[in-house]
C-alpha cells in the first residue's frame, strides 16, 4: 500500500469499536437510570466511572481514526468523506466503504436513542439548570 493510501479496512475495524463502546455507554447509562430510580448513589458513581471509561475509549478511537488522514491530502480527503458526509445518503464504492457507511448509519441510530435517555436523566436530574432546559429556551 501507498504511503498516501487511507487503510479503508482498519477505518472500518475502528468505526466497529468505537460503536460498541458507545454501545456499552448506551447499557451503563440505562443501568444508570435505574440506580437512580433507587437512589442509589454508590451504584450512581460507579456506573458514571465507568461511563467516563468507555467514553474515553470512543475518543482514543476517534483519534485514532483522524490520525490516519495524516498519510497525505488523498487520504484526508477520502476520510473526510467517509466521516462526515451523511450517513443514509452514503452508498461506498468498495465493500468496506458500504460497512463503513452501514456502521455510522447503526452507529447514529444508537446516539439517538442515547441522547433520548440522556437527556431524560439530565432533565429529571438538573430540573430548569438541565442542559436540555437550556437549549429549549
Amino acid at each position: 500500500m501507498a504511503q498516501t493510501e487511507l487503510d479503508i479496512t482498519r477505518v472500518m475495524i475502528l468505526l466497529q469499536r468505537r460503536r460498541n463502546f458507545i454501545w456499552e455507554v448506551s447499557r451503563l447509562t440505562g443501568e444508570l437510570e435505574q440506580a437512580m430510580g433507587r437512589n442509589d448513589e454508590i451504584s450512581i458513581a460507579m456506573i458514571l466511572q465507568m461511563r467516563a471509561d468507555e467514553m474515553a475509549k470512543i475518543d482514543e478511537c476517534t483519534n485514532e481514526i483522524w490520525q490516519m488522514a495524516e498519510n497525505g491530502q488523498e487520504a484526508q480527503r477520502k476520510l473526510r468523506l467517509l466521516m462526515t458526509s451523511e450517513p443514509k445518503e452514503g452508498a461506498g464504492e468498495t465493500p468496506e466503504e458500504k460497512k463503513i457507511y452501514e456502521i455510522r448509519r447503526k452507529t447514529q441510530h444508537l446516539l439517538d436513542e442515547l441522547r433520548r435517555v440522556d437527556e431524560r436523566l439530565n432533565r429529571k436530574v438538573a430540573g430548569d439548570k438541565s442542559y436540555y432546559a437550556r437549549k429549549d429556551q
